[in-house]
């Protein structure tokens, strides 16, 4: 058991293709203790896994630019980049780097790491404007030793600003810390006015993948954009961050998306986060569509996810949130959701409400601080509008501090009736984590916990846990882990 626990901790603070790597290990190992173990503790066979053939990328052009100093532009307008090319920058120390205008290249770090210091020029860092088709990311012949191609630090303003419009762009390993205003800055001076066309889309297919970020102060990500009665500009449709690290910040929301269609958070871990700060924030505050799964957040403050829900279009979009964990808590639910209806954008243009599916995460610990003035639970329910469905199956909680004398541990703001409702959809609450047999290091369930392999089956949204391990789907366990 204490191996296979030790690989779920390596497993989880892997990057994406490092985790690929390492699941083979793990199946293997995982199967003969299974076999030698004998006793019927994981009914779920492993399916085999077959790595894929190793890849190299060819490119068509490699250009070295920069001189390990001062600012760096790079634009396409002005200097033609082959298509499907190579920009490689000089390692070094740089005021700023102005990115601009570029189609369909990759950029990468030099043979040590591009850093962009702010010590001595607040407007230090890297910056985009008008990309497309582009992967910004590290050098993967020194990655061993330089895990991060682009270091922004020591900033109290803005190190990276996305303006004008950017399609189908991939940041990662990009390293932030020390920054006091925010970090990732996505905007323009004159946001575009969706009108339900893919050509008036501010943005689409954002990813930022295996990206840490270190005390940093203020949103981390400010995604700009509005919904009002009459209009929704800067829409951002396949907005994604995976795989990113975030501790020692205490700006209150760390991400804001102002209008988001089909975003995706996933895989990401928060620790010590909002130390002091007191504000309702959400760590991921979404207005628009999507799903948020697999992420992991201990001691922090704030809901972990607040999903304030619209579907741009006529077709309600289904919002899946599932396999998260979060403990230690210092104040609110980890959990919210409304719609823009009860936000007054009642008549926004050419949109329709969300369905919504809670299933299989673990919460506990929550609101430490004891406060009385907004109690603790799964969810925060405010009125969703008509029409709009919510599932709510095989949820874990323990230990969460309210005051009202009804008691209500899945959702807040509701009748003891349908609490009870609840708990026969595979909803439990226990007073502790040792109760519920919810080892917090390993981050597993003990065989004797009551959760396992008691849910209502049939509504797992995906078939593998928050370690990547199978759910028995029979008889699903309750909660993020199998």
């Amino acid at each position: 058991m204490y191996l296979q626990n030790l690989m779920y901790k390596i497993l989880k603070t892997t990057d994406q293709f490092n985790r690929f790597s390492f699941a083979v290990l793990l199946v293997a190992i995982f199967i003969i203790v299974a076999c030698k173990k004998g006793n019927g503790d994981d009914p779920t066979p492993v399916p085999p896994v077959t790595p894929p053939p190793p890849t190299t990328h060819s490119y068509s052009k490699t250009y070295n630019v920069g001189t390990g100093s001062g600012d760096l532009t790079i634009d396409g307008s002005v200097t033609k980049f082959l298509a499907n090319s190579l920009i490689v920058i000089n390692p070094g120390t740089y005021q700023t780097i102005n990115i601009i205008h570029l189609d369909s290249v990759t950029i990468q770090n030099g043979t040590a790491a591009v850093i962009m210091d702010g010590t001595s020029n607040m407007y230090a860092g890297i910056n985009f404007s008008n990309c497309s088709n582009d992967t910004i990311t590290r050098n993967p012949d020194i990655a061993a030793t330089v895990p991060f191609g682009f270091i922004c630090q020591n900033n109290i303003y803005r190190p990276t600003t996305i303006t004008g419009v950017n399609k189908n762009m991939l940041f990662e390993y990009l390293s932030y810390s020390n920054i006091g205003d925010y970090t990732i800055s996505i905007t323009d001076n004159a946001l575009k006015v969706w009108d339900g066309t893919d050509a008036s889309l501010q943005g689409i297919n954002l990813k930022f993948k295996n990206c840490k970020f270190d005390n940093c102060n203020s949103s981390i990500f400010e995604v700009y954009g509005d919904i009002t009665k009459s209009a929704i500009t800067g829409l951002q449709r396949n907005f994604e961050v995976g795989f990113c690290t975030f501790t020692n910040s205490n700006g209150g929301d760390l991400c804001v998306g102002g209008a988001v269609d089909k975003f995706s958070v996933h895989d990401n871990y928060f620790s010590n986060i909002n130390s002091t700060n007191n504000n309702d924030n959400g760590l991921f505050h979404m207005i628009g569509n999507g799903d948020f799964y697999k992420n992991y957040a201990t001691n922090y403050q704030g809901h972990l996810m607040r999903l304030w829900s619209i579907s741009f279009g006529q077709t309600p979009e289904n919002c899946l949130i599932y396999d998260n964990i979060s403990f230690n808590s210092r104040k609110y639910s980890p959990f919210e959701w409304q719609s823009t209806e009860g936000l007054n954008v009642v008549a926004a243009p050419n949109t329709t409400y969300c369905n919504i599916r809670l299933n299989n995460n673990t919460a506990g610990n929550l609101n430490t601080s004891q406060t009385t003035a907004f109690d603790a639970c799964l969810v925060d329910n405010y009125s969703m509008p008509a029409g709009s469905t919510q599932e709510v199956y095989n949820n874990l909680l323990y230990n969460c501090f309210v005051s009202t004398s009804l008691g209500n541990r899945i959702f807040q703001w509701t009748s003891t009736a349908y609490e009870a409702q609840l708990v026969t959809l595979g909803n439990r609450y226990y007073t502790s984590s040792i109760n519920a047999g919810f080892d917090e290091t390993n981050l597993v369930l003990l065989n004797s916990s009551p959760a396992k392999n008691a849910g209502v089956s049939g509504h797992l949204i995906a078939p593998f846990d928050y370690h990547q391990l199978p759910f028995n789907t029979s008889n699903p366990s309750i909660g993020a882990v199998q």
